[in-house]
């Protein structure tokens, strides 16, 4: 199943964590409640199975820019980590450890086709062991 969530990045308007960048801890604390709140909403209303420890996971997450210019996908794990931290919120697995998430890719998608807006889309997969 997959995941897409739309978020600005501008001066203005700034509804994303970049693990080059140093907010005041007041800020980050309001765009982590943010990202929170936006994925519990998007997941919750789904009917899904959970993910457990008998039943584990993975993700999938790519990155896509609003302009050409180079990015490090990587560097918007603190935007990943709140969106997960609100999925699990949500339900969708009982924890965000290692024994139900096994892992977490990250991909550059290429240009998002929205002005001043990236997307992020996180696929879950079923890990089988």
């Amino acid at each position: 199943m997959k995941f897409e969530f739309i978020l600005s990045n501008t001066k203005h308007k700034k509804e994303m964590l970049n693990a080059n960048d140093r907010p005041h801890w007041a800020q980050k604390a309001k765009i982590t409640a943010y990202l929170r709140r936006i994925a519990f909403l998007k997941v919750s209303d789904g009917k899904y199975t959970t993910h457990t420890k008998k039943r584990p996971c993975g993700l999938v997450v790519t990155i896509y820019a609003p302009t050409k210019r180079r990015m490090d996908p990587p560097n918007f794990y603190p935007t990943v980590k709140a969106l997960v931290d609100g999925m699990t919120d949500a339900g969708i697995w009982t924890d965000d450890n290692h024994e139900v998430i096994k892992y977490m890719t990250f991909k550059y998608g290429g240009l998002s086709g929205l002005k001043d807006k990236y997307k992020i889309e996180i696929e879950v997969k079923e890990v089988h062991e």
